[in-house]
């Protein structure tokens, strides 16, 4: 349901992107919370690479190296071990890992199709709002619930039926979700998620970054990134005004890596009682 999508000529380079996301991820961490003793007169804020090291196990020539992208492709177990030390989550392991694999195949000029069976599932959900998406947060299929409570999809052009730009772009999305930073940020730090590793660049970012202003480069900067997961939505409905679901993000199983997400509320809340009487049968 959304347009064609071409790539440019591969420009991703794996030691400056495993560089840069090293650096963050060290200039983030306390040696408090490393567990490692703050010396009188220290001005640095974050580790310093040889603390890195020490950590993980490794040579701090060897660190140092990767961190000037002089070291291609460290093996799976010193990723491991400076995914450990970095105290990163289960999204930063997995793309530590994506961004030093051997080079993935360009995004795809079409989004994928979505199943059947996730089809049908979408249409059973009429209570609560859900929808297909894809990595590249193409939006692939809805429910009328969530045509109403985040955008009538189908109103808009078909290369617009994406929530990074909807976030980031479409007016109408500072007003409906009240920590819209948070959700522009998470939208971005999807995307970089998605493009770990690929081989060409992606002409939607690029125009998401032309578009999206300094609060997109400011969150792609932040090498910050997520997967599937879990929280609330606080919205500030035009019709139904404040209103709080939870949300869940369901990854289906196949290459596609789409993702059903389903917005709920708890039996006797106020957001309960009004999906319920305005799309309950």
């Amino acid at each position: 349901m959304t347009a064609p999508r071409t790539t440019a000529a591969p420009a991703v380079d794996v030691p400056t992107e495993l560089a840069r996301f090293l650096r963050t991820r060290r200039a983030r961490l306390t040696p408090e919370c490393v567990g490692l003793p703050r010396t009188a007169g220290r001005r640095l804020t974050g580790l310093r690479r040889a603390e890195v090291a020490a950590l993980a196990g490794i040579s701090p020539e060897y660190y140092t190296r990767l961190e000037q992208g002089r070291q291609r492709r460290p093996s799976p177990e010193v990723l491991d071990a400076l995914a450990t030390a970095l105290r990163l989550d289960a999204d930063g392991r997995g793309h530590l890992h994506r961004i030093t694999a051997r080079p993935v195949p360009p995004v795809p000029s079409t989004p994928p199709e979505a199943p059947q069976a996730a089809l049908d599932l979408l249409r059973a959900l009429t209570v609560w709002p859900a929808y297909l998406v894809d990595p590249m947060r193409s939006v692939l299929a809805w429910n009328a619930a969530a045509a109403w409570l985040v955008t009538d999809f189908g109103a808009l052009p078909p290369h617009r039926r994406n929530l990074a730009w909807f976030a980031l772009c479409d007016p109408r999305a500072k007003e409906l979700y009240a920590d819209w930073e948070a959700v522009a940020r998470g939208n971005v730090h999807r995307l970089r998620n998605a493009l770990a590793g690929r081989t060409g660049e992606e002409p939607f970012l690029a125009e998401l970054a032309s578009s999206g202003g300094e609060l997109f480069t400011d969150a792609w900067n932040e090498h910050e990134v997520r997967g599937p997961n879990t929280g609330h939505k606080r919205l500030n409905h035009p019709e139904a005004g404040p209103l709080t679901l939870a949300y869940t993000g369901y990854l289906l199983p196949g290459p596609e890596r789409i993702e059903l997400v389903v917005m709920t509320a708890p039996a006797g809340s106020p957001e309960h009682a009004l999906l319920h009487a305005r799309f309950g049968s």
